[in-house]
């Protein structure tokens, strides 16, 4: 068995990887898990597992602090993470895996597969290594890259209000009463965008959370966003909606 410990900024997060190891990955043995990032370190000092599932950023920052103080690094990593933009590169440079948000017993299945066979063939990353280019790209987080007729534009995360499907285009609505037209399907654009902040809320729409004003009843109901647009929510997507604004609003 694989001792392993479970770091993740949400709860409910550590309640879904664990049971999905319970189910489908009977390698592993839990031995730990913690939400709070002043823990990390006495816990795997304590428990030395030799698998971490380890959440990159927290409300206080990344955790890459708190891993340079340990003195070995002699442990597998799944770094868990809601930018594949940023992270993709640099873990193809490095024998660590990671997970995109959200988790997935696929991707999980996945990650957790290789872990085991580098174990197995004590084939060890280079955790600094790893760490060091994670937050190269990191540090980077904040802009998305967004191809236009005339070339590429680095736009801020947070400037974006929504995004919405115009065939292979698609247009972004950002602060300012300014909009782009992008060269790239909403698909494309979902994919580049912080899972966390941005929600799919209609086929043909994705709203940032965090400009979200009022959420009006209805079937799916409707988002009123910062700037008084309106986006109508699928109602097969109204559940998962309001569970994310109402989460959101209690922390």
């Amino acid at each position: 068995m694989i001792r392993t410990v479970i770091i993740d900024d949400e709860p409910r997060n550590i309640k879904l990887i664990a049971g999905m190891i319970s189910d489908h990955c009977s390698e592993l043995d839990v031995v730990g898990s913690t939400d709070d990032p002043t823990e990390v370190l006495p816990l795997i000092q304590n428990l030395k597992p030799l698998l971490l599932l380890l959440d990159i950023e927290f409300p206080s920052g990344t955790i890459f602090p708190v891993l340079e103080k340990l003195p070995q690094k002699n442990f597998q990593v799944i770094f868990i993470t809601a930018h594949n933009t940023y992270a993709a590169e640099a873990f193809d440079q490095c024998v660590a895996d990671y997970i995109l948000k959200p988790v997935t017993v696929e991707k999980l299945v996945r990650a957790v597969q290789r872990a085991t066979k580098n174990l197995q063939s004590e084939n060890n990353a280079d955790i600094q290594q790893l760490m060091e280019a994670l937050k190269a790209r990191l540090d980077q987080h904040g802009k998305i890259p967004l191809p236009s007729s005339d070339g590429i534009l680095f736009v801020d995360e947070s400037a974006i209000i929504r995004c919405e499907a115009s065939g292979r285009y698609s247009i972004i609505y950002l602060e300012g009463n300014k909009k782009l037209t992008v060269t790239k399907t909403l698909k494309g654009i979902e994919a580049l965008l912080n899972p966390v902040r941005f929600f799919r809320a209609h086929n043909s729409h994705i709203v940032n959370l965090s400009l979200v004003k009022k959420y009006h009843y209805g079937r799916g109901g409707t988002l009123e966003l910062e700037d008084g647009s309106r986006v109508e929510v699928s109602s097969s997507r109204k559940e998962n909606l309001l569970n994310l604004l109402l989460n959101k609003s209690q922390q």
